[in-house]
């Protein structure tokens, strides 16, 4: 019995120890592979939104469109009044017609703004997507986030992307003509910035 004891104390240490030298100083197989950290760049959007002429172009669209809104609800209520004073004592009844034709106007005419500066956003907020895109291939980057919160991390590439965006769409010799004192041959997104009340 004692024999016995001593046999299945022997193989369960010698088990042991093998089990622990196979593992090595590292302690688990598993910690011999290297597991690379991903790489990640930070995009700080309200930045981007104060800097670049798409997006100072659309908050300039958006005071526009309030301000039409604004004097055409103006010029439809003051029409409304008067549609209300011309009515004789019997057609009152009317007024509450009246009052419905005059909100479907004004909400007619909101909807029109909402759905092109829609538009507009759209497709500034596609190209930024684009060019976000171009940078995190360029700099080889995992992935990148929108800054804010609290980060540990990352390398901030607002600048880049400004940079980047800057130059977007345009041809090698476009950029040569550019760097040498020419004028930037794309339509300036500010220039219609003044947007004409003709909406």
């Amino acid at each position: 019995m004692a024999k016995r004891l001593i046999l299945a104390f022997t193989l369960t240490f010698g088990l042991l120890l093998l089990v622990f030298a196979s593992v090595g100083p590292y302690g688990t197989v598993e910690a011999k592979t290297k597991i690379s950290e991903p790489k990640i760049g930070l995009l700080d959007l309200t930045e981007l939104k104060k800097v670049v002429p798409h997006f100072i172009a659309l908050e300039q669209r958006a005071k526009a469109n309030r301000r039409v809104l604004e004097e055409f609800t103006a010029q439809v209520l003051a029409e409304h009044q008067q549609q209300i004073r011309a009515l004789s004592p019997e057609e009152y009844g009317r007024s509450r017609e009246l009052a419905i034709a005059t909100q479907s106007r004004i909400d007619q005419k909101r909807q029109e703004l909402e759905e092109s500066f829609r538009r507009e956003e759209e497709a500034v907020l596609k190209e930024l997507e684009a060019v976000v895109a171009h940078v995190a291939k360029k700099k080889k980057f995992d992935c990148i986030l929108l800054k804010g919160g609290l980060q540990v991390g990352g390398e901030d590439v607002t600048e880049k992307v400004i940079k980047t965006w800057d130059k977007w769409g345009l041809t090698f010799w476009q950029r040569v003509k550019i760097f040498f004192g020419g004028k930037d041959p794309r339509p300036d997104p500010l220039a219609g910035a003044s947007f004409s009340q003709e909406q």
